[in-house]
C-alpha cells in the first residue's frame, strides 16, 4: 500500500519512479494529471517508450478543459511519443473516466496499481492518498480487459490528435447571449388563459449523457479536421415519452412564451425525430439551454460542467417543463 504517509507505504510517486526504470511498458489511466510530473520525468518516459511502449489516458479534460500550459505539455508528449512508435501516444477519453490505473509490464511479468492517486505531482507525492498493487491473476485480467476496452474504444477514446481541447477561461458574469435575442417587451407578452397543459419528465438520470446532459455525450467530429469537440455547455433538447405526447402536443415547428427572472421572451421551438419526441429551441439548442440551465445556476443548484441529476431538480423544487397551449401551434413554456 502506498498512501503518501512515511508509516504507510511511503510515496507512491517513488515506486511509480522505480519501475519506470525497471519495467519496458506503462500503461496510466487517470482522471487528472499535472504538467510538471511529466516534464521532470520527460527522460524517463521517453525511454521506456523505447524499450517497449507508453500510453497515457487522461480521463477529465475533454469536458473540463485545460491550461495552456497543460495542452502544451501534453502536445509535445504525444508528438514525442508518436515518433518513436505507433503504439505509443497520449489519449484522452470522451466520456468522463475517473479511475487511476497504472499497468508496468516487460515480457510475461506485470505489475498493476490501482487507487486515487492521479498522474500528479499532489496524486504521487502530496495528498494523503491509498493505492495499492494488485496481486491475484483473475483481478489482473480484468483490469487488462478493462484497460484494453478504454484505449481500443474508438467512441470512447481518442489520441490527443483527433480531440481539440478546450483551454480553461476565468470565470466571468455570464451573460445569456442568445436567449436574450429573443427578448420582448412586457407589452408584447400575451394574456391567454391556458387550454390544456402538457408535463414533460425530466429524466436526467436516465439520461447521464443527453437531453439535458447532452454536453456529456461523446461531443461532434469536424469533418475538415477530424477532431472531436465538446458540445456547448447549454446545448439541451429535451426528449418526450409517448404517454406524454397527447392530443395538445406539439408535432413540428411551435412557438413558445417564456418569462424568466422578470424579463419575456419569445422562442422559436421544434418538436423532431421518431415521433416528434425530441424538444428543442429551432434556431438553436443553447436558448432553451441558457433558460433551463441558467435558472438552476442562478438559484445555485447548478455549477458549470456539473451533471444535472435528479437531486438536483428536487433541490430547484421542479422535475419536469410545461407546456399550455394557448392557441394552435403556440404555448406558455414553464420550468
Amino acid at each position: 500500500m502506498f498512501t503518501n504517509e512515511k508509516n504507510f507505504g511511503g510515496a507512491f510517486g517513488k515506486e511509480i519512479l522505480k519501475n519506470l526504470d525497471n519495467f519496458n511498458s506503462l500503461e496510466v489511466a487517470s482522471g487528472y494529471f499535472d504538467p510538471q510530473i511529466i516534464e521532470k520525468n520527460r527522460g524517463r518516459l521517453i525511454q521506456i517508450a523505447k524499450r517497449g511502449y507508453l500510453k497515457i489516458l487522461i480521463g477529465m479534460i475533454y469536458h473540463e478543459g485545460v491550461s495552456k500550459t497543460q495542452k502544451k505539455t501534453l502536445e509535445e508528449l504525444n508528438k514525442d511519443l508518436k515518433k518513436i512508435n505507433n503504439q505509443s501516444g497520449v489519449f484522452v477519453t470522451l466520456r468522463k473516466y475517473h479511475g487511476k490505473i497504472y499497468k508496468f509490464k516487460k515480457d510475461q511479468q506485470d505489475l498493476i496499481f490501482v487507487g486515487s492517486s492521479n498522474f500528479s505531482g499532489t496524486g504521487m507525492y502530496g495528498n494523503l492518498e491509498c493505492n495499492t498493487s494488485v496481486l491475484d491473476k483473475e483481478s489482473k485480467n480484468k483490469i487488462s480487459k478493462f484497460l484494453n476496452y478504454l484505449f481500443a474504444t474508438k467512441e470512447l477514446c481518442q489520441n490527443l490528435d483527433n480531440v481539440e481541447l478546450t483551454l480553461k477561461k476565468r470565470k466571468k458574469k455570464r451573460i445569456k447571449e442568445k436567449l436574450s435575442k429573443y427578448e420582448i417587451s412586457k407589452s408584447l407578452f400575451p394574456k391567454l388563459k391556458s387550454l390544456s397543459e402538457t408535463k414533460i419528465k425530466l429524466r436526467v438520470d436516465e439520461q447521464p449523457r443527453s437531453s439535458l446532459n447532452l454536453y456529456f455525450e461523446k461531443g461532434r467530429k469536424n469533418p475538415k479536421t477530424g477532431k472531436y469537440s465538446p458540445r456547448p455547455w447549454y446545448e439541451v433538447e429535451i426528449t418526450s415519452e409517448k404517454d406524454e405526447r397527447i392530443k395538445d402536443y406539439p408535432k413540428g415547428k411551435f412557438t413558445a412564451y417564456v418569462v424568466d427572472d422578470s424579463k419575456y421572451y419569445k422562442l422559436n421551438m421544434i418538436t423532431a425525430s421518431a415521433g416528434f419526441k425530441a424538444i428543442t429551441t429551432k434556431d438553436n439548442r443553447e436558448i432553451l439551454g441558457e433558460y433551463i440551465k441558467g435558472k438552476l445556476e442562478r438559484e445555485g443548484h447548478l455549477e458549470r460542467l456539473e451533471t444535472i441529476t435528479i437531486d438536483t431538480l428536487r433541490n430547484y423544487g421542479r422535475d419536469y417543463i410545461s407546456l399550455k397551449k394557448i392557441k394552435d401551434k403556440t404555448y406558455y413554456l414553464e420550468f
